[in-house]
């Protein structure tokens, strides 16, 4: 007999919805912002660091104005960190993107245009605000927004970006080679980063940002003020400002400590780099590792990755000490951001994490007096023992706390 269909059993199937960007487009944006992210860090602190010498000698700079721009990149991308929330929530993440693009292009114009203390402060002042405007606040934001299982992309960003850091001086140096200048180093930063800033601003334009991943904690709510009240986003953000505290200072003083103690400098250097590859591939493992084991626990392993790395420059220099130097250093910088940034998406949500992530990164600019302590101890005692033995308790105490955290909940209100 032949089969009698009636209307009711006719299915309608549906198109997705519109609204949703497809996983190509959703990756595209990955790239732009994770693009922007390196192009950040490769012309920004390791960079920097590098280029100072021939500034120093043909702008006839002391040594104390070099220093004196460096602080001020460190302090403008700190107390700036607010600024890119407030941007995203009043101008929408599009207009922030443009913003950090052309003020990174102006900041780096002003460093290779620069003839005086003058401009060299306002270059590095500029690129301090765009590295926050630009940076991990709207980075982190629009990944967290794409994608409902963040943990792999995250690991990406942080990843792919950090790479940048062990780029910038190798591009310098191939950049010098050619021209034996170091003008024209700055100047292909100001066009890559001003046109990597408004290639990620055009690639996310009409992506709706509607936190469609939302789960139940997040639909419940998690305001900012809500948060700031539960001990344990202290706990994540006393982490993270602790493994910065931590991975600033070691990175100020390893090198003069591994010299004082019969390593030639080179060699050093050399360490410290291999320090920052280790960190990018923290960051990529990071993202499968939180996938599977969840982010207090990559947190748990940042903290004590910290921990044993300053414990570790207690110990007699030998080939085993610099080698569990390297390791523990390295992964304990790349799996602290990725942790940090999961474990507050795991705990309170999408919705206010914007604001969230910006007070936490505020919050941190405290890790900037580490090396001011440190430099201090070393003068008094000669040493950077003191240093390191109060960043291990440091760290001891921030692991045992994240070893005890639990995920919060957020109480019913009227």
């Amino acid at each position: 007999m032949p089969l009698a269909i009636s209307s009711e059993d006719i299915v309608v199937v549906t198109t997705a919805d519109p609204t949703v960007p497809s996983t190509v487009r959703r990756y595209f944006a990955l790239a732009a912002v994770t693009a922007l992210y390196f192009f950040l860090m490769a012309g920004s602190f390791n960079a920097l660091g590098v280029v100072l010498p021939a500034m120093v000698a043909d702008m006839k700079l002391s040594w104390s104005d070099a220093g004196f721009g460096f602080t001020l990149l460190g302090l403008a991308c700190g107390l700036t960190s607010p600024l890119p929330a407030m941007a995203i929530r009043r101008f929408g993440i599009v207009a922030t993107l443009v913003a950090a693009g052309v003020l990174l292009a102006l900041g780096f114009a002003l460093l290779a245009s620069a003839s005086s203390k003058l401009q060299y402060d306002l270059g590095t002042l500029l690129i301090g605000c765009a590295f926050t405007i630009g940076g991990t606040v709207p980075g982190t934001y629009v990944v967290a927004n794409l994608f409902e299982q963040s943990s792999r992309p995250m690991g990406i960003y942080f990843g792919v970006g950090g790479l940048g850091s062990i780029a910038g001086p190798l591009f310098y140096l191939g950049v010098d080679d050619v021209f034996h200048a170091w003008r024209p180093f700055w100047w292909l930063c100001a066009l890559a980063t001003g046109l990597c800033g408004i290639a990620a601003a055009l690639v996310v334009r009409g992506i709706p940002f509607g936190h469609a991943h939302d789960d139940t904690i997040r639909t419940a709510g998690w305001p900012a003020r809500a948060a700031l009240s539960v001990p344990a986003f202290w706990v994540i953000v006393a982490s993270y400002t602790g493994c910065l505290a931590i991975s600033t200072t070691l990175h100020g003083f390893s090198v003069q400590h591994f010299t004082e103690h019969g390593l030639s400098s080179a060699h050093a250097a050399e360490i410290m780099s291999l320090v920052a590859f280790f960190a990018a591939a923290g960051s990529f493992l990071a993202g499968e590792v939180g996938r599977i084991m969840g982010a207090r626990v990559l947190t748990v392993a940042a903290t004590g990755a910290m921990t044993l790395a300053a414990v570790d420059l207690l110990l007699p220099q030998s080939s085993l000490t610099l080698g569990v130097f390297v390791l523990t250093m390295g992964l304990g910088v790349g799996l602290s951001y990725v942790a940090s940034a999961m474990l507050l998406l795991e705990y309170f949500g999408t919705r206010h994490n914007l604001e969230l992530y910006a007070t936490m990164c505020l919050i941190s600019t405290a890790a900037a007096f580490g090396p001011w302590f440190g430099g201090a101890i070393h003068d008094d005692t000669g040493s950077f023992r003191a240093i390191f033995m109060a960043f291990g308790a440091l760290g001891l105490v921030l692991t045992i706390a994240v070893s005890f955290l639990r995920r919060p909940r957020l109480r019913d209100e009227a």
